[in-house]
């Protein structure tokens, strides 16, 4: 342990400043009541004066101490423990569930640099080295992923997404999943589906009343009935219109929910 007499000291980490020890401070108390090393490396910041502090030093310092303060470092020190270790764990459970949706935000229509693109969802997630590479190896197996020679014929240099479309409804799968609830699109009885895959054709006419759009499902689905215009309702595919009977076809989550129902295999991982 040391004690900073006079002057000023910098504690850093791969030469970056995290914060200044004034004059006064005390450094590693936390380390000598675990006994583990110090977190960081310090240096002065301007010309210094310190004390080192040894364990027979130590012991005769901790027996001058009052109780009341001796409680108060035990508790800064499992604090700190507390807080590093919290510093170190996973921001996700769902090693898969993070890196889905963290592609899903790098998606931009071009292939990714693999190496650069791990090592950054690494840092954001601080997910386990050994676990992102199963993850990626599920999203390959499923078909989301494709991994493709560089430019100079370098292996698996570059990680094309295959089906960005489907990343945020993969992410919204899984929570789903870890939750123990049915996804909404896999829980559509056949009937359901056949009269979202019929909606899907429509491309003029998106304002109609709840009987109107029966009318027009039953084109398709003669066994359509209001039962489906609530459920669809539930679901956000439709929408109610202010003062007005009629209901708006929500186009976007049509597609989002044609698009889970068309990836089911891929996204349930049943390949």
């Amino acid at each position: 342990m040391l004690y900073v007499e006079e002057g000023e000291l910098e504690a850093f980490d791969n030469e970056d400043i995290l914060y200044n020890i004034p004059q006064g401070s005390l450094i590693g108390v936390s380390s000598v009541m675990e006994g583990s090393a110090f977190a960081y490396s310090v240096r002065a910041g301007k010309p210094s004066t310190i004390i080192k502090i040894g364990p027979s030093s130590m012991a005769q310092v901790l027996k001058q101490v009052p109780p009341w303060m001796l409680a108060t470092i035990n508790s800064l020190s499992q604090k700190a423990k507390q807080q590093k270790a919290a510093a170190q764990q996973p921001l996700f459970s769902s090693t898969l569930e993070s890196l889905a949706l963290f592609l899903a935000v790098k998606a931009n229509g071009k292939p990714l640099d693999t190496e650069p693109t791990l090592r950054e969802y690494l840092w954001q997630s601080r997910a386990n080295a050994d676990k992102a590479n199963q993850a990626l190896k599920e999203l390959i197996r499923r078909k989301f992923v494709k991994l493709e020679a560089g430019e100079n014929g370098e292996q698996n240099a570059k990680m094309r997404l295959v089906k960005p479309k489907l990343f945020r409804i993969l992410v919204e799968y899984l929570q789903s999943e870890r939750r123990g609830e049915t996804y909404p699109a896999y829980g559509l009885s056949k009937r359901e589906r056949a009269c979202l895959e019929f909606l899907g054709l429509e491309n003029s006419l998106f304002t109609r009343t709840r009987d109107e759009w029966i009318q027009y499902l039953k084109i398709s689905c003669p066994d359509a009935d209001i039962i489906i215009v609530i459920k669809f309702l539930e679901l956000g595919i439709f929408s109610e219109i202010p003062e007005s009977p009629k209901l708006f076809l929500e186009t976007s989550v049509l597609d989002k929910y044609l698009n889970a129902i068309h990836g089911e295999h891929n996204i349930r991982g049943l390949l």
